[in-house]
């Protein structure tokens, strides 16, 4: 059955999204008790309602949406508009994707180490290796069904690949096969096998391909602990009564970041450098109590956080201004204090949040440095002796 849950009830888990990771998550949750409410921006379309047309399936699917880009690409610079194919629907990318489904070999997790320096690119080495990910390998081909694994077959080869296949072995290689994929190439998993139709992208209607919409999501609701929300479509990376959501949206309806505490939302709010601003906001009855510029001078240049973004390792709070400066901040209802700071890099927008894991801080250099240096991801050391 499915579930219905009040708008009041504090015991429900809240998802957003309902593809590769939301779905799954839901249907895990509720397998274990859990009860959950997945919020998902689109509709639900099942194998029956898939088109076999690219163009209308397009309009179907899609994330149609006007949307902006920023930074300096070619996407950015001439199409900043256009619609993305990203799936707005139950399933989420899962019933786009192609259904490929290939492992990291090791020497991929090293690759700095592999290829030494490469002009033009930032290699780094990951932390992990195959041997750490390979359980969870092993779990995700199994749910997923992937061809060559566990028993199961690989898929036939269709005329592309036949004519593919003899290039390949005229060039001299000795292993050529359909790869490894999320597509069923017998009955398997209550799912019929590919009929090879052709429209893998714009959503498998035989189910053959492994998607979250008609697997984990009915699977989920089938416990009774499985709510979807279909045309939920969230604005704000939390979630608060709807008096909080009204004034909410009206402060930061060009936010970067936001964070909760308490009654008090923080977020930085502005579109362009000059206007941004780290504002405080009452969520009880909507009065703004802060709105800090949070600049300092270094040398002869301000600087500021800009359009920043938060981290929190307990009670303490950080955040990466947007140029690569770094500061702790205590934030009360009556002021913003900068407890202390330092400087990560200089570049600008660098947008992407920081993330802490076991004393190593990971954070992303978007764009070419003003000072030369490449973008990149870096690793900084903060466990001490």
């Amino acid at each position: 059955m499915v579930a219905k849950f009040d708008l009041n009830d504090d015991n429900v888990v809240v998802v957003i999204g309902t593809g590769a990771g939301g779905g799954v998550l839901s249907n895990e949750l509720a397998q274990k008790g859990v009860k959950v409410v997945a919020l998902e921006a689109g509709g639900r379309y099942l194998p029956e309602d898939y088109v076999n047309d690219e163009w209308e399936s397009f309009g179907q699917l899609a994330w149609t949406d006007p949307r902006t880009t920023s930074g300096d690409w070619r996407v950015s610079r001439d199409f900043s508009g256009l619609p993305a194919w990203i799936v707005k629907a139950v399933g989420g990318a899962t019933t786009h994707w192609a259904g490929a489904s290939l492992r990291f070999q090791e020497h991929e997790f090293k690759t700095q180490t592999h290829y030494g320096n490469v002009e033009g690119a930032s290699l780094l080495d990951w932390p992990i290796t195959l041997a750490d990910l390979a359980p969870y390998y092993d779990k995700a081909e199994k749910k997923l069904g992937v061809t060559r694994t566990n028993g199961i077959p690989g898929l036939p080869g269709n005329n592309n690949f036949k004519v593919f296949e003899a290039g390949a072995k005229k060039l001299g290689y000795k292993e050529v096969h359909t790869g490894r994929m999320a597509i069923n190439p017998v009955d398997h998993d209550d799912r019929m096998a590919c009929q090879q139709t052709g429209f893998c992208f714009q959503g498998c209607k035989w189910g053959a391909k492994w998607s979250a919409a008609y697997t984990d999501i009915p699977r989920g609701e089938a416990t009774g602990n499985l709510e979807v929300r279909e045309h939920a479509h969230v604005l704000l990376g939390m979630l608060q009564k709807c008096i909080g959501y009204i004034y909410a949206i009206r402060l930061f309806l060009e936010y970067f970041d936001l964070k909760k505490i308490g009654n008090y939302l923080y977020g930085f709010a502005g579109r362009n450098i000059p206007d941004t601003q780290l504002k405080c906001l009452n969520l009880e009855n909507g009065e703004i109590l802060i709105e800090d510029d949070v600049r300092w001078k270094e040398g002869q240049r301000v600087t500021g956080l800009f359009r920043g973004s938060f981290l929190q390792s307990k009670d303490r709070t950080f955040s990466l201004g947007e140029d690569g400066s770094f500061v702790e901040l205590k934030m009360t209802p009556q002021k913003i204090e900068i407890v202390q700071r330092t400087r990560l890099f200089f570049a600008k927008d660098s947008w992407t949040p920081p993330v802490l894991s076991k004393g190593l801080l990971y954070t992303v250099q978007n764009l070419k440095g003003f000072d030369g240096t490449p973008s990149r991801l870096i690793c900084y050391d903060f466990r001490g002796e």
